[in-house]
């Protein structure tokens, strides 16, 4: 499941309901796998409650870890060249961006040519200074185990235009790019490595685990989470999702991310049972 617009309602929180219900499949058995675009750091507390192991797919694929050690399980980079030229021609275009790096265990997860505090990047972090490292030039750390490159704006259409520009670089064969809206912060158009998505990183976890595509059930609100709806067994799009995600999606919740909308589901698919 997607945190922000799913799992989390509006005040960024697990309802209770939401937990009592997934923490009784954990107890039962059932494999739990919160498939974000937030980066590991990000999304590890909210996988930390939950008693048992939790399998985290962070940055829309690129990382997949486990909770509560944080141990890696699989991993996927940007090429030098391709992070060089996306960098490159992002600058040129006036924009800031964000280098989401796998640095976890020094500490790091962004780096960025000013303070994360910078209005231009609108509340990206929360005010929160902590996993972020400031350099003089992104370009020069292309090689530096890139994840993704963000470009945040509060008006989409210029993430559009700008997005059409990137995907015409010789380079962009190499990567994919995805535009969704933060929550309380801007639009943000992300660059990933072409054919990572949540549902490569979940298919890696199901190999792994030994289990079939067919027995997930997945929840998403955004178009990030396509491939991960489409391709599951049960793939469904919550109410509160973005109009495009609904129309391709096999199922729709019937209640929001402010509805306890994934334990409803759970319940009326009588996947658990209670005693």
């Amino acid at each position: 499941m997607d945190l922000d617009g799913t799992l989390l309602d509006s005040r960024a929180s697990i309802s209770s309901l939401n937990h009592y219900v997934l923490q009784s499949a954990l107890d039962q058995g059932v494999g739990l796998i919160i498939a974000t675009g937030r980066r590991f750091s990000s999304a590890l507390p909210y996988a930390r409650e939950f008693r048992g192991n939790v399998t985290v797919v962070a940055n829309n694929g690129q990382v997949l870890r486990s909770s509560p050690d944080g141990e890696r399980i699989s991993e996927t980079y940007i090429s030098e060249k391709a992070t060089f030229a996306v960098l490159s021609l992002g600058k040129k275009k006036g924009y800031s961006p964000l280098l989401h790096v796998d640095r976890f265990e020094e500490g790091i997860d962004i780096l960025i040519e000013s303070p994360i505090t910078d209005e231009k990047y609108h509340n990206y972090s929360g005010g929160d200074i902590a996993r972020t490292q400031v350099v003089s030039d992104l370009p020069e750390h292309s090689s530096d185990r890139v994840l993704v490159v963000c470009y945040l704006s509060l008006i989409k259409e210029e993430l559009i235009q700008l997005e059409k520009e990137l995907l015409s670089l010789p380079e962009s064969s190499e990567y994919r790019t995805v535009i969704t809206k933060i929550p309380g912060v801007s639009y943000c158009l992300e660059v990933l490595e072409k054919g990572v998505s949540k549902w490569t990183a979940i298919q890696s976890y199901l190999k792994v685990s030994g289990l079939d595509e067919a027995g997930v059930i997945s929840f998403g609100d955004e178009l990030n989470d396509r491939e991960m709806l489409f391709s599951s067994g049960y793939g469904f799009a919550m109410k509160n999702a973005v109009q495009s995600l609904k129309e391709g999606a096999s199922y729709i919740t019937k209640y929001s991310n402010n509805e306890d909308g994934i334990a409803m589901t759970l319940l009326e698919l009588s996947v658990l049972s209670f005693r």
